[in-house]
């Protein structure tokens, strides 16, 4: 099986709110919109975010608060320095992780948590 993309499907009653809080935190780009119904793509990567109102696709609740995804990075530090910049509450601060990574999260409008990470060589 040869996979050209992946999309994740959330259903959300904070559209507004999570469009603007993926472009400022993430640079994400807004792809396609239609009303209650976001598409965003977040750097080059063969991965879709997609958002929903429950009113179109029918879904009983819009909670997040135990999902999340995580984000590897080239600079960690530098994401982190970023994301405060912006004014962007931070959830776990910077630490280094004994699973070998150094990483940090937020969390989006939704309660999904975001965890950017800079994966360490075993070397």
């Amino acid at each position: 099986m040869k996979i050209n993309s992946i999309s994740f499907g959330f259903s959300t009653k904070k559209l507004e709110e999570t469009q603007t809080f993926y472009e400022s935190a993430l640079d994400a780009k807004l792809i396609y919109k239609i009303e209650g119904y976001i598409i965003l793509k977040v750097g080059n990567l063969p991965c879709l975010l997609e958002f929903s109102s429950p009113e179109l696709t029918g879904e009983k609740k819009s909670d997040a608060t135990s999902i999340g995804f995580n984000i590897d990075v080239d600079d960690v530090k530098k994401a982190y320095d970023e994301v405060i910049q912006k004014g962007f509450e931070i959830d776990m601060p910077l630490k280094h992780h004994e699973w070998g990574e150094i990483g940090f999260s937020i969390k989006d409008p939704n309660g999904l948590t975001i965890y950017i990470c800079k994966t360490l060589s075993k070397d």
